[in-house]
């Protein structure tokens, strides 16, 4: 785990969701969208002091639709953070003792034993068994099932485990970590809970580094991955800065 340098004076894009318009120059915390029921961006807020996370840096005048965040609709604005709180950088443990078993899956639909809801957002990764190496959005989710964006070109089933890259902005639970705090491991419910809010998702490999962000790059959705020497990693904030990014006092 590093502290991340990719982001200058604090300066992060970061979904924002807004019933109207969002306004350079206001505050904004973690909340939800019109459609979701669990954090999932963040909100203006008129509430000074410790209910502000950041602080939003460009205009977007356009009113935004209700959307969840497993939409690429919620807009992508540059936010200035308050406290300028510590980024770190973690890699996923993609050792076959720490991913996931997939129940069942259909060409487009993945069922598994037990998973928190609204994971809208997330990705899957298959990491091992049939289908291995193919990476998906995950467009809608319950408590046992993911459907992706992208149907898979190979048909995962119960020989296979998968990764859980989780969707941004989720201001509670969702992550294992070892030890040391060097990796993550995938959780699909929440009672591996670590205060550890996301950020940002990446993949590594040979092509470079890309942000998995569905709007900027719709090519993340492939196959083949598992043999490029691929990984993920991810941008987080930790506890201390968990009760600032709920917005609470």
């Amino acid at each position: 785990m590093n502290v991340c340098r990719d982001y200058q004076e604090g300066l992060i894009k970061l979904p924002i969701y807004s019933a109207a318009v969002i306004v350079k120059g206001s505050g904004a915390k973690w909340g939800v969208d019109a459609s979701s029921t669990s954090t999932s961006c963040l909100i203006p807020v008129a509430d000074t002091g410790a209910d502000i996370f950041a602080i939003i840096n460009e205009a977007k005048t356009i009113a935004q639709a209700a959307t969840n965040i497993g939409t690429p609709i919620v807009y992508q604005a540059q936010c200035i953070l308050v406290d300028n709180p510590k980024i770190f950088k973690i890699y996923y443990d993609m050792a076959a003792a720490n991913d996931a078993d997939v129940a069942s899956s259909t060409a487009s639909i993945v069922t598994v034993s037990a998973a928190d809801d609204n994971l809208d957002g997330s990705w899957i990764y298959i990491n091992s068994g049939t289908g291995a190496g193919q990476l998906r959005y995950i467009k809608a989710a319950d408590t046992t099932t993911f459907t992706v964006n992208t149907a898979f070109t190979t048909t995962p089933d119960s020989t296979s485990d998968y990764i859980l890259i989780r969707n941004i902005g989720r201001a509670t639970a969702g992550y294992g970590l070892d030890s040391t705090f060097s990796l993550m491991a995938t959780v699909p419910d929440e009672t591996s809970s670590t205060n550890m809010i996301v950020l940002k998702n990446f993949m590594q490999g040979p092509m470079g580094t890309i942000e998995l962000d569905p709007t900027l790059n719709s090519n993340a959705e492939t196959d083949g991955l598992n043999s490029r020497g691929v990984r993920f990693f991810s941008h987080v904030i930790f506890a201390d800065t968990a009760v600032h990014a709920q917005g609470l006092s």
